[in-house]
């Protein structure tokens, strides 16, 4: 069917909780104002005054006429007593920028189909995602995009539908529906390239389906050796990048799990991967076995919230290469955490994913770094980067 808007549970539930949030995008973040929100708040009577000091004017183009320049804490001046939004309060949702009326909601459209999603650099957003019972029941109703975009090639949507399809309906766990995807993927990348044909998706599938009945799949994940060296210069590595491009890194919250991290470092200050792998085995998975469902919710959300394996460049492998080290770092911090505090609350874990989210989502140059890391420790086969998932 044509001209849809694809709601998930999340999606639709989502409400800001304003001042409860205990990361609010109200501090550290760009905020970027148009034109016209601009120019009505300077006008408003209430805003006015304010408004002459707290904008700095870019005129990039008529959706990016301001930027909000933050206060010595890094809140935004408009934010009153109440921790609420005097724009808000004093004008109603429709005076707000369209920065400030949409975020966290994210729309992804492919031809006629509008596919609505959130970002879970937002903690409520990466509750529901993580919690909620209902975050994957799906709604379809009409009205589709204004804007139709060009239609997807058969390859790319034959491996979204089929990734999704080996993670919900294989039957073994998350690792391993991991590395069934990267065997899915491998073929299609070779279809994108015209070395094969795209009936070799639909048999790759199938024969996915038969290895994980018969448990070749299970089998297979577990042949492939433990490798600390390269987890260690991949976690290194990377958490360094969050660090440098995280705008609240020397705030409580992400010094929390900095701190955290520390605790497992050796006598130098180096990072031990063992450390927190065996953290992993002993404090979280215990902690996480009201759970266990958690990897699986974020890479269904991550496969549809990217449509999976869509990105700019079209390169499946690239994408798969992403996403395990997404949920190899969500892992190191949680392991980290519980470490830590000897357990995991739903705060802790809310902590963990959305403070990765941050960087993960929203800054193009950390994907880049990450590509440039998986490269220097020689992640280039579908082994390599499952190797990342084990931890002993």
């Amino acid at each position: 069917m044509n001209n849809l808007i694809v709601t998930p549970g999340y999606a639709s539930q989502f409400n800001c909780i304003g001042a409860a949030c205990e990361d609010s995008c109200c501090h550290d973040w760009t905020i970027i104002f148009d034109k016209k929100s601009y120019k009505n708040t300077l006008n408003h009577p209430k805003l006015a005054s304010l408004a002459k000091e707290a904008f700095i004017e870019t005129k990039t183009d008529a959706n990016q006429w301001a930027q909000i320049k933050l206060n010595a804490n890094g809140t935004c001046p408009f934010v009153n007593e109440q921790q609420l939004c005097a724009i808000h309060a004093a004008a109603g949702e429709t005076a707000l920028s369209h920065t400030c009326k949409t975020y966290p909601r994210i729309n992804n459209v492919i031809a006629t189909t509008k596919y609505e999603s959130l970002s879970l650099s937002c903690p409520e957003a990466a509750r529901l995602v993580l919690f909620d019972a209902n975050a994957f029941q799906f709604e379809a109703k009409s009205g589709g995009a204004k804007r139709p975009t060009a239609a997807n090639p058969a390859w790319l949507e034959k491996t979204y539908d089929y990734s999704l399809d080996l993670l919900i309906n294989m039957g073994v766990d998350w690792q391993q529906a991991l590395m069934a995807i990267g065997l899915l993927v491998k073929v299609s990348d070779q279809v994108r390239q015209n070395a094969l044909p795209i009936a070799q998706i639909d048999q790759r599938f199938e024969q996915l389906i038969l290895l994980a009945q018969t448990k070749e799949i299970a089998a297979q994940y577990q042949k492939i050796p433990y490798t600390p060296q390269p987890q260690t210069h991949a976690f290194v590595s990377i958490h360094d990048q969050l660090c440098k491009l995280h705008s609240r890194s020397l705030k409580p919250r992400f010094t929390s799990l900095n701190d955290a991290i520390g605790l497992l470092c050796n006598e130098g200050n180096q990072y031990q991967i063992d450390h927190l792998n065996k953290a992993w085995e002993e404090k979280a998975l215990p902690a996480l076995s009201n759970y266990q469902d958690l990897f699986d919710r974020y890479i269904l959300y991550s496969l549809y919230h990217e449509h999976f394996p869509m990105s700019h460049s079209q390169q499946p492998w690239m994408a798969f290469r992403l996403l395990v080290i997404d949920c190899f770092m969500i892992r190191c911090y949680l392991s980290a955490m519980a470490f830590k505090n000897n357990g995991l609350t739903e705060s802790d874990i809310v902590l963990c994913f959305q403070l990765y989210s941050v960087v993960r989502q929203h800054k193009a140059k950390f994907a880049e770094g990450i590509n440039q890391t998986l490269q220097e420790c020689g992640i280039d086969s579908i082994p390599a980067a499952i190797s990342l998932l084990k931890t002993s």
